[in-house]
């Protein structure tokens, strides 16, 4: 990790893949994402659709189980925070990078992701 972004970072990050679901708060469509990374503060992610910085969103993470299939549904507030469209000549649908910061979680959703991110 670099000084530069050690100095932004308030929670450590970890690599992180599971697939998550997000609209924006006052409705829309729904984006089927994939994250890359979590963090107690936020997550890096794929996703289908694109959204502007700022924009809010309901988050519902589906973190693996013991890699056996099953899930554990979390829901999250989030704002996009970075976004990038990820060119790739192989896929026909547009791609996006989207950076999202939780702007709340409640004590139970903070101690699931800290059960999940101790694993």
């Amino acid at each position: 990790m670099t000084p530069e972004s050690a100095e932004r970072r308030a929670n450590p990050r970890f690599s992180a893949i599971f697939d998550l679901h997000g609209a924006p708060s006052d409705g829309g469509v729904v984006a089927r994402m994939q994250a890359a990374d979590l963090s107690l503060g936020g997550l890096r992610c794929t996703s289908n659709e694109d959204f502007p910085e700022m924009t809010r969103l309901a988050v519902r993470l589906e973190l693996p189980i013991d890699g056996n299939g099953q899930s554990d549904p979390v829901d999250v507030e989030a704002v996009v925070v970075r976004r990038k469209e990820i060119v790739s000549h192989t896929q026909k649908e547009p791609r996006y990078e989207l950076a999202l910061f939780f702007t709340s979680l409640e004590d139970d959703t903070k101690e699931r992701l800290t059960r999940y991110l101790d694993r």
